[in-house]
């Protein structure tokens, strides 16, 4: 398999310990696979990644042990006497929760950072295009697993300010409103940064059309204890006829749903015109799921707002939002399915928007945000 010119630098430069902040579909994996190949880190190596991407990790790296995060979790002490030479950790966002905030950090921290202490001496290479989440405290993470640590009270006085909030009973860390900007200049600095702009003569045009969609007569509840997904359900309910009209124009159509009500719903009715595959969490074989909807010649492919890793749509006419995700992170990686260094061409996207909680959602996400409905009561 020829390499690409960032691929063929990075592995001349063969880094023991890297974070590779490359934009979607431009090869991360293989890198990772001739980086965890390389004879001084072979011996015992890792690869973990998502569930739904192991069989392909473990076809890319057959010499290499491949958990997903629940194994290396579940795992971690039998890992650990595995001594490992090396470990690749695909989508690495899921394991940067903050380190030092202990009430904030979680079990894939504690169990990564653990089998980095133990073996300081272990080569750790960290894949991800989506390095900043919603907490600057992410990137500390990152960085530290990599060697780069900075003291956590330096690195809080940076990006937190002590505030008083209303609701609280005592003042609380709350992250500067500048902490990506500032997060970015150490991203420069310390990791290596590749964008899909770096891999091609030209980019081909991105087609973003928002479709108003008047939603069925619904009021709204007003009282505060009231559930708002509710409210959010109801806006799903007359988005059928948009996605059809959508559809004649396109043999293959992906959809984005953020319900699973919503996915049976469309299911239901969608298979009437064309035949409908589901990924979402419920899905058991996901690489049969993607290979038969990639490989058919006319479909609907109907996919949980969350699932955007790990799988093409490059050969899908157009990808409709019918339902959004709520963090920004699961919105970014459902745009680069469309994206293919190898196969350019327009990327297409429709958004249905049909009430006030389909809007807020929207516009939170397009400003690189997670939404959050409390900032909007």
């Amino acid at each position: 398999m020829s390499l690409r010119p960032h691929q063929q630098r990075l592995l001349e430069e063969n880094p023991n310990y890297a974070l590779l902040v490359h934009e979607m579909r431009t090869g991360k994996s293989l890198i990772g696979k001739n980086w965890s190949e390389h004879p001084v880190r072979n011996e015992r190596s890792l690869v973990v990644c998502l569930k739904q991407n192991k069989t392909e990790w473990t076809k890319l790296c057959p010499n290499a042990s491949v958990y997903t995060k629940e194994e290396f979790k579940k795992n971690i002490r039998d890992i650990a006497n595995y001594h490992p030479s090396s470990i690749v950790v695909d989508e690495a966002h899921n394991f940067a929760a903050p380190l030092f905030i202990t009430k904030k950090r979680s079990q894939l921290v504690e169990a990564l950072y653990g089998l980095i202490k133990k073996y300081p001496e272990m080569h750790v290479l960290l894949l991800t295009a989506t390095p900043l989440t919603n907490d600057p405290a992410s990137l500390h993470t990152l960085l530290t697993y990599i060697g780069h640590y900075c003291e956590w009270k330096n690195y809080q006085s940076r990006f937190y300010t002590l505030e008083y909030k209303p609701f609280l009973p005592r003042p609380a860390f709350f992250a500067n409103k500048n902490w990506r900007e500032e997060a970015n200049k150490i991203l420069v600095a310390k990791a290596d940064i590749v964008s899909l702009a770096d891999c091609v003569d030209s980019l081909p045009p991105v087609i973003t059309e928002v479709v108003e969609v008047k939603p069925e007569k619904y009021a709204y509840a007003e009282d505060e204890d009231y559930h708002w997904t509710k409210d959010h359900l109801a806006e799903q309910t007359n988005k059928l006829a948009a996605i059809r009209t959508i559809g004649n124009g396109y043999r293959k159509v992906i959809l984005v749903c953020h319900y699973t009500a919503q996915i049976d719903a469309l299911a239901k009715e969608l298979k009437k015109d064309r035949p409908v595959y589901i990924l979402d969490g419920r899905t058991k074989d996901h690489d049969r799921v993607k290979s038969e909807a990639q490989a058919a010649s006319d479909c609907y492919l109907i996919v949980q707002a969350r699932m955007g890793v790990g799988w093409d749509g490059y050969m899908f006419g157009c990808m409709v939002f019918v339902s959004l995700a709520h963090r920004q992170i699961d919105y970014t990686q459902m745009l680069g399915r469309l994206t293919s260094v190898d196969h350019p061409k327009p990327k297409v996207y429709y958004v249905l928007l049909a009430g006030k909680w389909d809007k807020l959602i929207y516009k939170t996400l397009v400003a690189g945000e997670d939404f959050n409905p409390h900032n909007y009561e």
